[in-house]
């Protein structure tokens, strides 16, 4: 056989003891490895940004509900109360139960300060859990 200028080139795959019925499933294993890993690098890129995603809504639901909380604290206006209502709102639609549930027992307890100062704990503490913050 004629040298063709390369390695591979002069190795001859039948030579050393190959036929197709060897070759042929060692390729078919290498590609379809190459697609397995594409599709888990792919399901975990989506995932990844499903969380950063979920993240960044609820971050901002909370941020806004707090700013909401201190503006109807200190104004006590109508358009504040409003405007707590409206964060409520996007807290329920992105955040935990134990988010929305401490949200409903801060409405509740506007006339019973023990109980405004628990439910306010509570919301903090649920809000770092939610968004896996260490307290």
């Amino acid at each position: 056989m004629p040298s063709t200028g390369g390695f591979c080139r002069d190795v001859d795959p039948w030579a050393i003891g190959l036929d197709m019925d060897q070759i042929l499933p060692l390729l078919a294993a290498f590609g379809l490895g190459s697609i397995v890993t594409a599709l888990v690098q792919s399901a975990l890129s989506n995932r990844s940004k499903r969380l950063d995603r979920s993240f960044a809504e609820k971050q901002t639901a909370y941020v806004g509900l707090l700013e909401a909380y201190h503006h109807a604290a200190i104004e006590g206006t109508d358009e504040a109360a409003k405007n707590f209502a409206y964060w409520q709102v996007r807290c329920d639609l992105v955040g935990s139960d134990a988010v929305c549930n401490a949200i409903r027992r801060i409405v509740e307890t506007n006339d019973d300060s023990e109980g405004r100062l628990r439910a306010d704990n509570d919301l903090r503490q649920a809000m770092r859990s939610d968004l896996k913050i260490s307290s």
